[in-house]
């Protein structure tokens, strides 16, 4: 019980500075299941399925990190493409969800690890940004994950082309679009991808130095999706400070160690079946570890 009582008051954020609506309520006071995986690491999960969310049926899966956790976050990338599940296995890692956007080449690449965003591990660049043709930076370039010393935080994209070279940390993977931002949420635009109802990704950070990573599901009919605004809200009510939106669709998983399916504890749709089956093989993780 007292188990429940706590990921309840992690879930119960503070909606007084977005105002109570029914969704959010719905949201936070809705049955979620919780389990610790390590101290100060919870898995919450709850399935929305009489469309009681955003008028629609949704499934939510959440890694709660407390900031006295003993753990590291880390980021993982293969010359050919794996599941994230097989990532987090060949690390060592906790927990695990994918990472940011790439191409589909099932070829050994060493030379860009098949990221189409800049990535840096351990201190060494692996991977550029790439532009538009008329060499515009992309909506997925707005923002990063930068892990200094193991702990994760979110970095808004500066004018200068190049930026992401400049974040001090060791480890850094650009992504986007940007959703929040020191509280405040940022303009979304209106276009197909920002819209329309996917699976979606994403990692956050309360004020406090919670973290927070999503995985909803989509593409079902027990699960729709959401659309960023949805995404963003969701992030929001949770207390979220920062936010930002990773790769989704058929790449949204979830790993958790020790699960049946191979530690996948959401539904990726690439198979098409509601089911932990259809994980997509993509190029890059964001990693849970126990500190050693």
């Amino acid at each position: 019980m007292k188990k429940l009582i706590t990921c309840f008051a992690v879930l119960c954020a503070v909606i007084k500075l977005y105002g109570a609506n029914p969704d959010s309520l719905t949201l936070v006071q809705a049955p979620w299941t919780c389990e610790e995986i390590a101290p100060g690491v919870t898995v919450q999960q709850v399935h929305f399925n009489q469309k009681e969310l955003f008028n629609s049926n949704q499934f939510l899966s959440l890694i709660v990190v407390a900031p006295s956790a003993s753990v590291t976050f880390a980021l993982a990338v293969e010359p050919l493409l794996t599941t994230t599940s097989e990532m987090a296995e060949k690390k060592g890692a906790i927990a695990a969800v994918n990472g940011s956007f790439f191409k589909f080449n099932f070829e050994y690449n060493d030379v860009d690890y098949n990221s189409v965003d800049y990535i840096r591990v351990n201190n060494q660049g692996l991977a550029p940004n790439t532009y538009t043709a008329t060499g515009q930076r992309q909506m997925h370039q707005e923002a990063a994950v930068a892990i200094l010393d193991g702990v994760p935080y979110i970095v808004k994209a500066t004018t200068e082309k190049g930026w992401e070279n400049y974040i001090y940390s060791q480890e850094v993977i650009t992504s986007g679009p940007l959703l929040a931002i020191a509280g405040r949420p940022e303009s979304l635009k209106e276009n197909a991808f920002n819209t329309t109802r996917h699976p979606r990704t994403a990692v956050a950070k309360k004020a406090d130095g919670t973290v927070l990573l999503l995985v909803v599901d989509g593409r079902f009919e027990q699960a729709q999706g959401m659309s960023l605004s949805e995404l963003q809200k969701i992030l929001l009510w949770l207390g979220a400070s920062d936010i930002i939106n990773l790769d989704g669709g058929g790449s949204s998983t979830m790993y958790v160690r020790g699960r049946d399916h191979g530690g996948v504890v959401n539904h990726p749709c690439d198979n098409r079946q509601f089911d932990q089956e259809g994980s997509r093989r993509v190029a890059n993780a964001v990693l849970l570890k126990m500190n050693h």
